[in-house]
């Protein structure tokens, strides 16, 4: 059984005399220890999937269950869940030490009674678990980017939720921060034993990230499955291009024909950059116009036929723009796609 179940999730908002479909008529599971990621872009309805989650959005229709439990209508604070946002939300004038027992007295107000030892017993286990031990009495002024999103972990770690609710909580930090800081979220679900649903527009965070990876785009799940299955095998040119760096070529009948490919299933083809087999060649059809270094690789842009291909090669070759190349491809690779 799940740990956790949407159901035929609608959502909409008021748009001047109508309304703006958000959700449309989306299920997901959530199995006991998952990290799972949902990555889309912008106006995905990510947020909004989140918020109708953790009973901050009412849905228009459809439900939300916890196992067996029917919790689409139950208030936020019995919801055994703790949402993590973009900005951290920490009071500036508390001590990390008061930022973490915040939601914990917020429970006594709302008639969940924890003990004033159980309160420091839970703040001292969270501040060790994310390594602020040394941090309580410091004020969020006076800490790191990666510090105040720890602080912000641990407002939730706290609660001690069955289900976290991650909402880009990365975004807002610099690239070596970020990559910290998935090590220690991933530690963190593993440590707990715990189910988590993270959101991100960034294709590496959910790669690096996933158990299970959904596509979210306008309000529907587009494809889902595990990082690699979704990278290897997309369903549509949306998927397609919402993995990988530099990205997957994209080619059309006519141009797959122009480059003399396999394409009887009459499709669009998709070829991803490092897949193709580039040889030098002074005499190749194929001309280097941009040459980019990623570390690991270098990724060019090849002219040939009157396109222009993406290709990854590794970084201790050395390639210059006007270099020729002679390309070719293993057909399994190829990828057939949906418009």
């Amino acid at each position: 059984m799940p740990a956790y179940a949407i159901e035929n999730l609608s959502v909409s908002f008021p748009q001047g005399r109508s309304r703006q479909q958000v959700i449309s008529n989306l299920s997901l599971k959530v199995e006991p220890s998952e990290l799972v990621v949902i990555l889309g872009p912008t106006g995905a309805g990510k947020t909004t999937l989140l918020r109708s989650m953790a009973g901050l959005q009412k849905p228009d229709q459809g439900r939300i269950l916890e196992g067996e439990k029917d919790i689409t209508t139950m208030p936020p604070h019995q919801r055994e869940m703790a949402m993590v946002f973009q900005n951290f939300s920490l009071y500036p004038r508390m001590t990390v030490k008061e930022n973490l027992a915040f939601p914990l007295y917020a429970k006594q107000a709302k008639g969940l009674k924890l003990s004033a030892i159980e309160i420091e017993k839970r703040i001292h286990e969270a501040a060790e678990i994310l390594g602020l031990s040394d941090k309580l009495l410091r004020r969020p002024q006076e800490l790191s980017g990666g510090e105040l999103q720890r602080v912000a972990i641990g407002r939730a770690l706290v609660r001690k939720p069955k289900l976290f609710l991650f909402d880009e909580p990365l975004a807002s930090l610099d690239a070596k921060l970020r990559e910290r800081m998935m090590i220690e979220i991933r530690r963190l679900q593993r440590s707990q034993n715990c189910s988590m649903i993270y959101v991100t527009h960034d294709h590496e965070e959910a790669m690096s990230l996933a158990d299970r990876l959904l596509i979210l785009d306008q309000g529907k799940i587009l494809q889902t499955g595990t990082p690699a299955e979704i990278y290897h095998k997309p369903k549509s040119t949306r998927v397609a291009k919402m993995l990988g760096r530099p990205g997957i070529n994209i080619l059309s009948i006519e141009e797959s024909a122009r480059l003399g490919l396999p394409n009887e299933a009459k499709k669009i083809i998709g070829i991803r950059p490092e897949n193709w087999k580039v040889t030098a060649d002074i005499n190749g059809p194929a001309v280097a116009s941009v040459v980019e270094h990623l570390g690991p690789q270098i990724a060019l842009v090849l002219d040939v036929q009157g396109l222009r291909l993406r290709v990854s090669v590794a970084a201790n070759l050395r390639v210059k723009v006007g270099d020729r190349f002679k390309l070719g491809i293993d057909p399994g690779v190829l990828v057939y796609l949906e418009g």
